[in-house]
C-alpha cells in the first residue's frame, strides 16, 4: 500500500505541473457539451451517462461510475469487455476455458466459474438487456457510443447478477442525419480488424435506420510443436441493425437486431506436471514435476507446446430486442422486450499434453427472454422517481462430456473429433436449466434543499431454478452415475439509499449505502456424486460508499475519489474438490468476507491540445471465514483476483500542422499488484505483479474525418497468468496475448 501511494504521488505530481489529463477512460458516452472556451482554450467535457436509467451529468451521479466513449474504444483497441482492465484499474479477469468466455471481478468481487450456468457478480448490459449467456457478451463491443462502468451493487434497477457493478454497453444509434464512420486494421500475426456502420433517415423524421458491422480474424501465435501449426488463432464477426420509428415527437419505437459468429481456436493452455501420479505416489525427475503419464514441459517457451488436440470453437449468437418509448408529458413510459440466443460447441486439448489424458467437449444452448417495463418522472418537480417491473426466462440446454485417458485404451479410436461414437471413455455430463426471475423496483431522488438531494431505492426479486442432471459413461454400453433433479426458489429485497450534496457547482459530495445480491442455484459442471449438486444458497454484500466528485480550475482539471466499506456474506465460490482420482468442480458458499478500499481519478486538460489520465485502486479483500471442502480454513486468504493496489495512467498529446492536420501521440499503460487465482492463496497459482503499456502515433485530417494510425498494445510484451486450473495429474495454465502492433485507418462521414 506505501509503494502503491509513493507511485501515485509521483504521477499525480508529473501531470499537473504538465496541465494534465481527460479521463481518456470516459470522455463521451450518450451526449458530450463543452465548455463556452472548451474549443480554442481545453477543459474537460461533460459526460452524460444514463447510470440510473435517465441522462445525467457523470459528476451529480452518487456512484462511482468510469465511463469510456465510442471513439475512445476503437483508439485503446477495446474489443470485448476483458480489455476494459487496460481503463479500469478496480476490474480483473480470470480467462476460462474459452475464447469467448470470461469470469470479471470488480472491487475484488466476482467468481471464476466457467461453466454455463453461472450467473457472474457482474452485469454486462447491450442497450438496456442484460445478457446472461457467457459466450454471448463478447460480440458487442463494435459501433459504440460508449461504456459505463458501474461499481458497487447495482441490485436497485438493474437486479440480481451485479453483487459487484454492471457494465452498460450503448450501440449507435439512427441519427437525423446521413453519417458513416469506418476503421480497418492490419497488424502483427496477420490480424485484420474491420468496423463500419452507416446510417441515417430514411422517411424523413419518420423513420431512420443504423446498421454496423465487424470482423476480427488473427493467425494463431502458440505453436504445436507436434504438428508445426500455430494456435489461438481469431475468426470472428458480428452485425446489427437498428431501426427507429418515431411517427411523433412523443413516440419512439426501436427494433435492435444483431448477430454474431466465431470460428477461432479454442484457447490453448499450457501443460505445469503437479508431480503425482495416477495413484497418487510422487514422480518427479532431476527436480521437474511429471504428471502422471511422465510428461514434462520444459523448454519454458510459454507459446509452444505438444499437443496431441488443437481445439475449435463454433460460436453463434442472435438476439432481438423491441423497445417502446412514450412520453405523456409529466412521465416516459419505457418498455423492452428481448431475446437472445447462443449456440456454442467448443473442442479443447484440456491436458494440453502429447498424450491423450483428457479431452473436454462443451455444447451449450442458452436461450432467454427479457421484458422490463418502467415508468419514470420526466424531471418536473424536486421528486424524480422511476418504478419498474423485470421479468427474465432462461432455458440452457448442454451437452459437455470428458474424454478420459483414452491413451490407456484402443489406440484404434480416432482422438480429438467432435463424433462421441470415437470417444470409449467419454464421461458425459448433459443437464437442463430453467430460470424464471420476476422483480419489481422503484426509486426517487428528492431534492431537500437546493443542493442537498435524498436517493431512495427498493427491488423486491423472485428467482426459481429448475434443474434436471444426469451424468454417465457412454462407452460400448451406457453406464449411468448420476439421475439427479432440483429445484429452488430464492427471494431477496435488495435497496439503496444515498445522500449527495452540491457543496458548489463543481463539487459534489456523497455517501451510499446499498444491498446486492446474486441468486443461489446448482453448479453446472462435472459431478461424480449427486452429493456435489446440492443447491447452494444466495450471496448478499452490503456496500458502504463516500465519495467526492469535483471539477477544478475553470474544468480543467478534474478530481473523483471515493472510499468503500464491503460486508460480503455467503459469498459464492467454485473451486475444485481434488479429493479423488478426478478434480471435481464444485461451487459453493464459502462463508464471508470483508473487503474496503479507496478509488482516485485524476484528469486534466488544460488545451485542446495535451490531456493526460490517473485512475488508482486501493483495496483489501480478504475472507473472514472461510472453511474449505477439505477443513482447511482459508479465513485471512486474500479474495481471489484482487489486487491490493492497481493504476492505469496515460496522455494524449496533439501537434498542429500546417493547413490545419495535425499528429497525435497516445501513451496509456496499466500495473497491477499480486494476485492469487484459487481461495487457498498457493504460491504456485499467484500471479505476479506486472505492467503493460500502449501506444498509438496518428495523423488526422483538417476536419478530423481520415485518420492514420500506428499502434502498439503491450508494447513490453509483458506475459502474465490468467486462469489455472488442476486436470487430474497436471495444470492447466493460460496466459494474456503477447505484444501485437500494427496499422490502421480510420474514417467518418
Amino acid at each position: 500500500m506505501k509503494r502503491g501511494s509513493a507511485i501515485l504521488s509521483v504521477s499525480m505530481l508529473a501531470l499537473i505541473p504538465a496541465a494534465a489529463a481527460a479521463q481518456e477512460a470516459g470522455e463521451v458516452v450518450a451526449e458530450t457539451q463543452e465548455t463556452a472556451d472548451g474549443a480554442d482554450q481545453g477543459g474537460l467535457n461533460v459526460i452524460v451517462v444514463t447510470a440510473q436509467r435517465r441522462e445525467q451529468d457523470i459528476q451529480d451521479v452518487p456512484i462511482s461510475v468510469t465511463a469510456i466513449s465510442g471513439d475512445d474504444l476503437t483508439e485503446i483497441g477495446i474489443r470485448d469487455p476483458r480489455d476494459l482492465t487496460l481503463v479500469v484499474p478496480s476490474l480483473s479477469i480470470q480467462a476460462g476455458t474459452s475464447s469467448t468466455t470470461t469470469s470479471l471481478f470488480l472491487r475484488g468481487v466476482g467468481i471464476g466459474d466457467f461453466n454455463s450456468n453461472t450467473t457472474g457478480a457482474v452485469g454486462v448490459y447491450v442497450d438496456d438487456v442484460f445478457l446472461g449467456a457467457n459466450a454471448g457478451k463478447l460480440f458487442n463491443v463494435f459501433d459504440s457510443e460508449g461504456i459505463e462502468v458501474l461499481k458497487g451493487p447495482q441490485g436497485t434497477l438493474y437486479g440480481r447478477n451485479t453483487t459487484a457493478g454492471a457494465i452498460r454497453f450503448s450501440s449507435r444509434k439512427p441519427t437525423d442525419e446521413f453519417s458513416a464512420n469506418a476503421a480497418i486494421s492490419y497488424g502483427r500475426f496477420n490480424e485484420v480488424q474491420a468496423e463500419a456502420g452507416v446510417g441515417g433517415p430514411i422517411i424523413g423524421d419518420v423513420l431512420k435506420a443504423r446498421v454496423s458491422g465487424t470482423y476480427l480474424r488473427r493467425d494463431g501465435w502458440m505453436l504445436n510443436r507436434v504438428t508445426g501449426n500455430k494456435l489461438n488463432a481469431l475468426d470472428m464477426w458480428a452485425g446489427r441493425a437498428i431501426v427507429d420509428f418515431t411517427p411523433n415527437p412523443d413516440v419512439l419505437v426501436r427494433a435492435n437486431v444483431h448477430g454474431g459468429q466465431n470460428r477461432g481456436d479454442a484457447r490453448q493452455f499450457q501443460h505445469r506436471g503437479s508431480g503425482v501420479d495416477l495413484f497418487g505416489n510422487p514422480i518427479v525427475v532431476d527436480g521437474v514435476p511429471l504428471d502422471g503419464l511422465g510428461y514434462a514441459d520444459t523448454d519454458g517457451d510459454i507459446d509452444s507446446g505438444d499437443f496431441d488436440v488443437e481445439g475449435k470453437e463454433r460460436v453463434d449468437v442472435f438476439g432481438a430486442s423491441l423497445t417502446g418509448k412514450f412520453d405523456f408529458g409529466g412521465v416516459t413510459l419505457t418498455s423492452i422486450s428481448a431475446y437472445e440466443q447462443v449456440r456454442r460447441n467448443t473442442l479443447e486439448d484440456t491436458d494440453a499434453s502429447p498424450n491423450n489424458v483428457l479431452t473436454a467437449t462443451y455444447i451449450d444452448r442458452p436461450e432467454q427472454y427479457s421484458q422490463e417495463i418502467r415508468l419514470q418522472s420526466n424531471d418536473s418537480g424536486p421528486v424524480n422517481w422511476i418504478v419498474g417491473g423485470y421479468y427474465f426466462h432462461d432455458k440452457l440446454v448442454t451437452n459437455s462430456s470428458f474424454d478420459i485417458l483414452r491413451v490407456l485404451r484402443d489406440p484404434n479410436d480416432l482422438p480429438g473429433t467432435f463424433d462421441p461414437a470415437n470417444s470409449i471413455g467419454n464421461y458425459a455430463y448433459p443437464y437442463t436449466q430453467k430460470t424464471e426471475s420476476w422483480a419489481a423496483f422503484a426509486q426517487a431522488d428528492v431534492e431537500l434543499t437546493d443542493r442537498l438531494t435524498l436517493t431512495g431505492g427498493l427491488r423486491y426479486s423472485v428467482d426459481s431454478i429448475d434443474f434436471d442432471y444426469q451424468a454417465f459413461f457412454d462407452d460400448v454400453v451406457v453406464v449411468p452415475v448420476i439421475d439427479f433433479q432440483g429445484s429452488e426458489t430464492f427471494r431477496d429485497l435488495s435497496w439503496r439509499a444515498a445522500l449527495s450534496f452540491k457543496a458548489s457547482d463543481d463539487v459534489m459530495l456523497y455517501a451510499s449505502s446499498s444491498k446486492g445480491y446474486n441468486s443461489g442455484g446448482f453448479a453446472g459442471g462435472s459431478s461424480s456424486d449427486p452429493a456435489q449438486l446440492q443447491p447452494f444458497d444466495s450471496e448478499t454484500l452490503y456496500a458502504y460508499e463516500v465519495g467526492v466528485k469535483t471539477d477544478l480550475l475553470d474544468r480543467t482539471l478534474r478530481f473523483n475519489a471515493a472510499a468503500f466499506y464491503y460486508d460480503y456474506r455467503d459469498l459464492q465460490v467454485f473451486v475444485f474438490d481434488t479429493s479423488g482420482v478426478l478434480p471435481v468442480q464444485r461451487k459453493l458458499n464459502a462463508g464471508n468476507a470483508e473487503i474496503y478500499g479507496l478509488e482516485v481519478e485524476l484528469q486534466a486538460q488544460p488545451s485542446r491540445y495535451f490531456n493526460a489520465f490517473v485512475n488508482a485502486s486501493f483495496l483489501h479483500a480478504q475472507y473472514k471465514d472461510f472453511i474449505a471442502l477439505a477443513a482447511e480454513d482459508y479465513a485471512g486468504n486474500d479474495l481471489v483476483n484482487a489486487p491490493d493496489f492497481s493504476l492505469s495512467a496515460g496522455f494524449t498529446v496533439t501537434q498542429p500542422l500546417p493547413g490545419g492536420s495535425s499528429l497525435q501521440l497516445r501513451a496509456d499503460g496499466n500495473f497491477q499488484s499480486e494476485t492469487f487465482l484459487t481461495p487457498d492463496n498457493a504460491r504456485a497459482n499467484r500471479v505476479e505483479p506486472f505492467g503493460t503499456a500502449n501506444v498509438r502515433f496518428s495523423w488526422l485530417s483538417a476536419d478530423e474525418k481520415i485518420e492514420l494510425a500506428l499502434w502498439g498494445k503491450n508494447v513490453t510484451d509483458t506475459r502474465y497468468t490468467t486462469y489455472i486450473s488442476p486436470v487430474l495429474t497436471m495444470d492447466q495454465i493460460n496466459y494474456n496475448d503477447p505484444a501485437t502492433y500494427g496499422v490502421q485507418a480510420v474514417l467518418k462521414f
